[in-house]
């Protein structure tokens, strides 16, 4: 899992002079990242006990972002992407800290600090990426639409003050990393896929730094193929013990994993085919915009971990 981001990179560097092929490699990569957020939504609606624990939030998220959403895409396009965007990064960033915490507390570790250590080198590869390359002008060489790229040059004005922070977000990350240098010294058990994984995560964003095409392409896609490998993980452990009302659990131990995943393939696959057909349709806007916020939110709280002394077994 730590070098699922490796492949994304080679394909994205073997197309990396021929615009037309990137374009295509960059609209694959964001149909992919697409494909895998109704998972989110399966594994909550399909779960009686998500259902129970999170009532108000199931019933009336959909409904609050589906208006927000609406009302901003018809208002102020570039803002609803701007934040979305953000939002996307940040998920993803979350996703690599639940990780590391999960092979953490397998090994006893107490893996707080890597929060600040991943936000501390996503920050200072964002700014770097944003001083070396015109933004905008990369985001319309990819083919990415009028709301992304009015969004990108919203963030390009204040280009300057970006660049102004480099040095701040530098130190910040030189001290972080020194700090979790240190610590990890002092430990007298390591976590060896936790090390792996952010060694992977730190290249992945060195790579986001020096070439934001190829970090691009790389990041987004390793996040979704991530994700459908833990979603395996939970489907196999929901399949092993019979819960009422679990229809994700009950499901998995008539088809199989390999049965359900198909099966969400053939549910998704018209969903991704309508979201690119209609392209900048207004509905398949909001339906893209609320299933991703949706699958953020959602996230947050099937996949929130136990407190450590009940996470100990």
């Amino acid at each position: 899992m730590a070098l699922l981001w490796v492949p994304f990179a080679g394909a994205a560097y073997a197309v990396r002079d021929d615009p037309e092929r990137l374009r295509m490699l960059v609209t694959l990569t964001l149909l992919f990242s697409f494909a895998h957020q109704p998972l989110t939504l399966w594994l909550v609606y399909g779960d009686a006990a998500q259902r129970r624990s999170h009532a108000s939030l199931v019933v009336w998220a959909p409904v609050v972002l589906v208006l927000a959403i609406a009302a901003g895409s018809s208002v102020r396009p570039e803002v609803v992407a701007l934040v979305a965007g953000a939002w996307n990064v940040a998920h993803t960033l979350r996703q690599r800290y639940g990780l590391c915490k999960l092979y953490g507390r397998l090994s006893a570790i107490d893996c707080g600090a890597d929060n600040r250590l991943l936000w501390s080198w996503l920050v200072l590869a964002v700014i770097v990426a944003f001083a070396r390359i015109d933004v905008s002008a990369t985001a319309r060489t990819l083919g990415l639409d009028t709301r992304i790229t009015t969004a990108f040059d919203a963030a390009t004005s204040v280009h300057m003050v970006i660049a102004a922070l480099l040095p701040v977000a530098l130190a910040v990350a030189v001290v972080m990393t020194t700090r979790s240098i240190r610590l990890e010294l002092r430990r007298s058990t390591h976590s060896l896929p936790r090390l792996l994984y952010l060694a992977s995560t730190f290249a992945l964003l060195v790579l986001l730094a020096v070439d934001p095409i190829v970090g691009f392409i790389a990041y987004v896609g390793a996040h979704a193929a991530e994700y459908f490998l833990v979603v395996r993980w939970r489907v196999d452990r929901a399949a092993e013990r019979s819960v009422p009302g679990d229809r994700v659990g009950g499901l998995a131990r008539r088809v199989g994993i390999g049965g359900m995943l198909g099966l969400y393939a053939l549910a998704v696959a018209p969903l991704v085919l309508m979201v690119r057909v209609l392209d900048q349709n207004a509905p398949a806007v909001v339906i893209l915009l609320t299933i991703g916020a949706l699958h953020f939110v959602f996230d947050g709280v099937i996949w929130r971990s136990p407190r450590p002394a009940a996470a100990s077994t």
